[in-house]
């Protein structure tokens, strides 16, 4: 069926404005503003429905005095409504059923009392399942045509789109602040930053250690630190890495580990999980059953930021014997740098983290 420039036109300003529509709500008010372009009709509304077909929220062009009463004496009784359930496609009162069973309706004894005559009903249909209707009406002046059918259409399918994206949108924003909640709870400092270094999301326990990232103190020292430990860690993953750890400071007292993953090139992001590298009430770190005493330590003083002559000297045994130990220690421990054994030690008994956050 051919249509006119005009309705081309309306049918094209009508996508473009459920284009920009990202929850039910903008959906609907897209739907009102914009409908009368695309059918004549007296009256026009949506409902959403729940899982048994009963209306969840209406929505109309005005104040329609009739609606009350159709929801008690109509709806039960609406051949119309009825089609468009079990058919999932618009049809209008003068094709649905003869005139008589229609004018004998309560559907027709309901919109009388607004002196309108004739209706017409379209499905919003989503994943297979009816969840509202857009509905239209007319006084007696003419019934809805084939092309007012063919409009219907066009608008209840543009819409079912629009509301199963919206769907999808409102889900996905709600999943969003379940893991926000989720990850503001954990004791841990977590930072999610792209590939460049700029942050996604920081929670409240790294917003802490960063002092009020974003403030007027943006620029503190946890902030210089983690940048410069980002930086380092992309480099790395560049080069192949999945994982880098490092020993960083937010002020001249307290020390964090920060450990960073790699989520790989299609998610092009970073994940850094920030560990404080002293725990209230005790100035060293658990041991690890793994380590001899003497590896224990070294391990200590490795946690202590000493270097490896230091711990020379300290302990009174030759620089190369010290680095022997590390490297035993490295095996045992399974860890390939100073700053993820000094990781270990803080973290120990707090739970595993993954070894591999990739795709």
């Amino acid at each position: 069926m051919r249509t006119s420039p005009a309705l081309d036109g309306a049918q094209a300003q009508f996508t473009s404005g459920l284009a920009t529509a990202l929850s039910v709500e903008e959906v609907g008010r897209a739907f009102l503003s914009q409908a009368a372009n695309l059918l004549d009709a007296d009256a026009l509304g949506m409902y959403r429905l729940g899982s048994d077909s009963a209306p969840l929220e209406v929505l109309s062009a005005g104040d329609y005095g009739f609606l009350e009463l159709y929801e008690e004496i109509g709806r039960s009784d609406d051949p119309v409504l009825d089609f468009v359930l079990n058919q999932q496609r618009p049809i209008d009162s003068s094709r649905v059923v003869s005139g008589h069973r229609w004018a004998q309706s309560g559907a027709r004894a309901a919109l009388g009392e607004g002196d309108l005559a004739h209706s017409l009903e379209a499905p919003i249909v989503v994943s297979g399942e009816v969840v509202g209707t857009i509905n239209f009406a007319r006084v007696d002046r003419a019934p809805f045509s084939s092309t007012d059918l063919a409009s219907a259409r066009f608008v209840s399918e543009q819409l079912s789109l629009a509301i199963e994206r919206a769907y999808r949108f409102e889900e996905t924003r709600t999943r969003l602040e379940i893991l926000e909640a989720t990850m503001d709870r954990l004791p841990q400092g977590v930072v999610i930053s792209d590939q460049d270094t700029r942050p996604i999301f920081i929670n409240r326990a790294a917003g802490r250690w960063l002092k009020n990232v974003g403030g007027a103190s943006r620029r503190s020292t946890g902030h210089r630190e983690l940048e410069s430990h980002l930086d380092d860690a992309v480099n790395a993953f560049r080069a192949g890495k999945r994982v880098h750890a490092s020993s960083t400071k937010n002020d001249a007292s307290s020390r964090f580990i920060v450990k960073s993953y790699s989520l790989g090139e299609k998610k092009k992001a970073v994940v850094s999980i920030l560990s404080s590298a002293a725990r209230p009430g005790t100035n060293t770190p658990p041991r690890l059953a793994v380590l001899s005493p003497r590896e224990q330590e070294i391990a200590n003083m490795v946690a202590e930021g000493l270097s490896a002559q230091r711990i020379a000297e300290r302990v009174h045994i030759s620089e190369n014997t010290v680095k022997q130990h590390l490297k035993r220690i490295f095996v045992k421990t399974d860890v390939r740098s100073r700053a993820e054994l000094v990781h270990l030690l803080w973290t120990a008994g707090h739970g595993d983290e993954p070894d591999d956050l990739g795709d």
